[in-house]
């Protein structure tokens, strides 16, 4: 009986034993269940961050990688129109100075020139009623003056060849031959006042284009000025200036009483001749000096040029009476003769050049400031996609970290549960 007792104790506790047991294998069944699905949760989570973030910046850098990729084309772009227009420029500007084309530019200012020599030379002959010997001497002058131009024109392009000292001395040869042809017309255009006109005009048209200035573009002629009061004034001549400042040049011829001195055989004759002379000279700067153009052109320097054409009865009122620079000066009137004046359009010349280079310089910088701003705005781009691609870089380490390093790790609990009995038909791979 003892015995039955002790089998039955012994095989209820056994009993209780096992159903504890299963009860405790149950539970810890549940946990890992639980544990399980939360470890999935987790990982799904953890998976779909990192889907997500890694999508994310890869949007990200892509998006940074096209507007990189179109402000480089935009750049491209720009850089090679910029270096086509200054290429075209600096293209245009060389062909400017070839030869051939300087040649067919002075024949193109020369042909009109000659036409209105041919003109002036039938207006002298027509209102000439001296003898034919007279006629004669008017023909053979004005035949000479077409060959001299001819000789200008050949010895223009070839000091165009030459440096600036050159130009200036072939220009001063130029002015000799000019001042020349002026005293030998001195006979044909005597006592006509508007001859005289005419013929200084023409002379001074005739030195702005040999010194390289273009008609309507760096000088004009006859433009009309108003003043206040509405009165028209037609300055024979108007130099355009860098900057935008205006030269003003009026010709004036005062051949009658110079003519009359050379003529003269006595000192004393030659002496009143000469004073009439200045005397004439300082009414053209009188009558000049009370037009005003230095207040009716825009911005106009200040003073007036005064242009002789004839070198000779230049110098001979600057021997006579020294003094009559000043006196003009007073008047904001300056006295130039065909040398003085060609020295002066070569500067103006000379600053055009220095105008166009400093403008090219100018642009330059312009492109060289717009390529670095260009080239710093593809840096910040470039330093975004770094930062874009570091940050998923930290994404990535945080995920793998909660995913397989610490303390209670997803990638540690799901071995775990190989342990208690779970069967997967596929292993972790190496590197979780």
């Amino acid at each position: 009986m003892v015995f039955l007792y002790f089998f039955l104790g012994l095989f209820l506790g056994a009993l209780l034993v096992f159903l504890w047991t299963r009860s405790q294998v149950a539970t810890t069944a549940q946990r890992l269940s639980a544990d399980l699905a939360v470890a999935k949760s987790q990982l799904e989570t953890a998976q779909k961050n990192a889907a997500d973030s890694v999508n994310a910046e890869r949007e990200h850098s892509q998006k940074l990688l096209s507007e990189m990729q179109k402000q480089m084309e935009t750049s491209k772009k720009l850089m090679q129109e910029e270096m086509r227009t200054m290429a075209a420029q600096m293209l245009s500007e060389s062909r400017e100075h070839l030869n051939a084309a300087d040649k067919e530019r002075l024949d193109a200012l020369l042909k009109p020139l000659h036409e209105r020599i041919e003109a002036f030379n039938q207006n002298v002959t027509a209102a000439t009623k001296e003898g034919a010997s007279n006629k004669t001497e008017i023909k053979t002058t004005f035949e000479e003056t077409i060959k001299l131009l001819q000789e200008v024109q050949t010895s223009t392009v070839k000091s165009i060849r030459e440096d600036n000292e050159r130009a200036i001395r072939e220009l001063r040869q130029q002015t000799e031959r000019i001042g020349n042809d002026a005293a030998s017309l001195t006979q044909a255009l005597k006592g006509d006042s508007k001859m005289q006109g005419d013929w200084g005009e023409m002379i001074l048209e005739t030195t702005l284009e040999s010194c390289g200035l273009t008609k309507n573009e760096q000088f004009f002629l006859q433009r009309n000025y108003q003043d206040e009061k509405g009165n028209s004034f037609r300055p024979d001549a108007v130099i355009d200036l860098p900057g935008g400042e205006h030269a003003v040049i009026d010709a004036k011829v005062s051949l009658t009483a110079y003519q009359a001195a050379v003529n003269a055989t006595d000192a004393t004759e030659q002496e009143l001749f000469l004073k009439e002379h200045i005397k004439s000279i300082k009414k053209h700067v009188d009558e000049l000096s009370a037009k005003n153009y230095e207040t009716i052109v825009p911005n106009c320097i200040g003073y007036v040029l005064m242009f002789i054409p004839y070198e000779s009865g230049y110098a001979a009122a600057i021997k006579a009476d020294p003094a009559i620079l000043q006196y003009a000066y007073r008047k904001h009137i300056i006295l130039l003769s065909p040398s003085n004046l060609l020295m002066a359009l070569q500067l103006t010349r000379t600053m055009w050049q220095n105008y166009r280079m400093n403008k090219n310089v100018d642009e330059i910088l312009h492109a060289s400031n717009d390529l670095y701003d260009k080239f710093v705005s593809f840096g910040e781009t470039f330093l975004k996609i770094g930062t874009g691609i570091q940050r998923l870089q930290n994404d990535y380490e945080k995920a793998h970290s909660q995913l397989s390093e610490g303390k209670g790790n997803i990638v540690r609990r799901l071995e775990n549960m190989k342990s208690l009995g779970i069967t997967p038909k596929k292993e972790l791979p190496e590197g979780l």
